[in-house]
């Protein structure tokens, strides 16, 4: 292998897709990519290995938060043992540059090829620089940025944050096997949570969606309610018509496509996929986010008049019913937040693959 580069994306998806976005786009360069993974990403490890792409599991946990003396013995333990690992996969893949796709699997990697003297660049998706970033951007040449900074910091370009390629994909409910817009003239409104945190969404959601279909027979509802709530909201939305109750969807582009509005929360991918599509949305962030990020990602789009924001508190599924009738009582603002994401300070999600890839290959020649 020659030109190779080494790229750690792993823990939850809203790391791995965009890594993925960037090793491809690497490849299509011309380079050789070496993904590192946790131990136990089945998903991750499942797109690689169909993709004959190399990648290598490491055995390492987030930094305790406590003083726990058992938890730091672990995390000193498995962080010497991916240390010693990751050496000697440099040593033998000799990388050019080494990238973190951001959370806590990009610190070993990122602190170790430092001391080997190989150029390393970080990517952090969010508008605040999560924990393990922060450490890891002592020792990094390169921070690239998914969305502004509050506080700008030294050697960073903001070229935000890629996509999967499906996200460029002309697809149609009817090819993904969904059904279609019960007329021309019908609304489609996608719900979905994300990863982590989504039951009070849920529900909340769901009282707004059952008040709202009484209201009009011209919307749809695609609600993606995760695994643990599904048979929940499936008794809720019991002999309803005009909902579509889906419990995991990989092929979440068709149906952000078709949809007219989305309610989601806050995460940077999420974000990234709505930027993308150029979608007006109501995002409810994650009021347990770590460093409260969801909120700050959020605020973001809401002041450049790309999305409404409303807090998930115990008015939750009031304020999201007055808030999808003011996007949908108003034509004229669903086409200014359009027009606004086309002309927002975020980079399309669609080129930052891209951007990442030539910010990382100037690092290789430097």
């Amino acid at each position: 292998m020659e030109k190779v580069y080494m790229i750690a994306a792993g823990g939850t998806g809203g790391h791995f897709y965009p890594g993925y976005a960037l090793g491809e786009k690497l490849m299509e360069r011309g380079h050789d990519v070496v993904f590192i993974i946790k131990k136990g990403n089945e998903s991750a490890a499942k797109i690689l290995k169909d993709n004959d792409i190399f990648y290598h599991e490491i055995d390492f946990e987030a930094m305790p938060r406590s003083i726990n003396p058992v938890k730091w013995f672990s995390f000193v333990k498995k962080f010497i043992k991916s240390y010693i690992y990751l050496r000697q996969l440099i040593k033998s893949y000799k990388p050019l540059v080494c990238v973190g796709m951001g959370g806590y699997i990009s610190f070993p990697l990122i602190f170790c090829a430092h001391f080997m003297g190989i150029k390393t660049a970080v990517h952090d998706s969010n508008s605040r620089l999560g924990f393990a970033n922060k450490i890891s951007g002592l020792f990094v040449d390169k921070m690239l940025l998914g969305l502004p900074l509050d506080k700008p910091i030294k050697n960073s370009v903001l070229v935000g944050t890629p996509v999967r390629p499906e996200f460029t994909k002309e697809t149609s409910l009817a090819e993904e096997g969904y059904w279609e817009l019960t007329s021309d003239f019908a609304i489609n409104i996608l719900i979905f949570g994300g990863s982590q945190g989504a039951r009070h969404l849920n529900l909340a959601a769901s009282e707004m969606v059952l008040r709202m279909i009484k209201r009009s027979k011209r919307i749809n509802f695609f609600h993606i309610s995760g695994k643990r709530d599904y048979e929940i909201l499936k008794e809720i939305y019991k002999n309803t018509a005009q909902v579509e109750l889906i419990d995991y969807a990989y092929d979440i582009y068709a149906l952000m496509k078709t949809s007219q509005v989305i309610i989601a929360r806050s995460g940077a991918s999420s974000i990234a996929e709505i930027v993308s599509l150029q979608k007006p949305s109501i995002l409810v962030p994650l009021p347990s986010a770590a460093n409260n990020h969801q909120y700050f990602n959020a605020k973001i789009l809401e002041e450049n008049g790309c999305a409404l924001l409303v807090e998930d508190n115990k008015e939750l599924s009031a304020n999201l019913e007055k808030a999808l009738c003011s996007l949908l009582g108003d034509p004229k603002i669903l086409g200014s937040i359009q027009d606004n994401l086309r002309i927002s300070p975020i980079p399309s999600p669609l080129e930052a693959a891209d951007l990442c890839a030539t910010q990382v290959e100037r690092l290789a020649i430097k």
